[in-house]
């Protein structure tokens, strides 16, 4: 078991709890009238996805990113196709944006070999 450390680990902590807040945003227990229940579940999925990287209960971080990622972008077509353009959009693209920096940083570890 391989546990995320440094600055993947930390960015890898803070998208658990960006997921988890998410979840709450959406359950209308945090803001009342923001409810989308489809939402809920998955995000705080994504979020225990996160958590079983950060701790090494999935080996590979780049699974775990790429699980997250498939997630947060079915997630933004269905935002989008329901034009909720205002704060869920901004939470997504916030979530899309720490996963680009952390595939990044998972794709420049030492000893991978990234071929073009």
């Amino acid at each position: 078991m391989k546990i995320m450390t440094g600055p993947l680990g930390g960015l890898t902590a803070v998208l658990a709890l960006l997921y988890f807040g998410a979840s709450l945003f959406h359950s209308g227990i945090v803001v009342r009238g923001n409810v989308l229940d489809a939402a809920t579940i998955p995000e705080a999925l994504l979020g225990v996805v996160l958590v079983a990287g950060l701790v090494g209960l999935i080996r590979s971080a780049l699974a775990t990113y790429l699980i997250t990622l498939a997630g947060t972008l079915f997630g933004l077509t269905i935002v989008v196709l329901r034009g909720a353009l205002g704060v869920d959009l901004w939470i997504h693209v916030a979530m899309l944006t720490g996963l680009l920096v952390g595939l990044a940083l998972i794709l420049r570890e030492p000893g991978r070999a990234v071929r073009a």
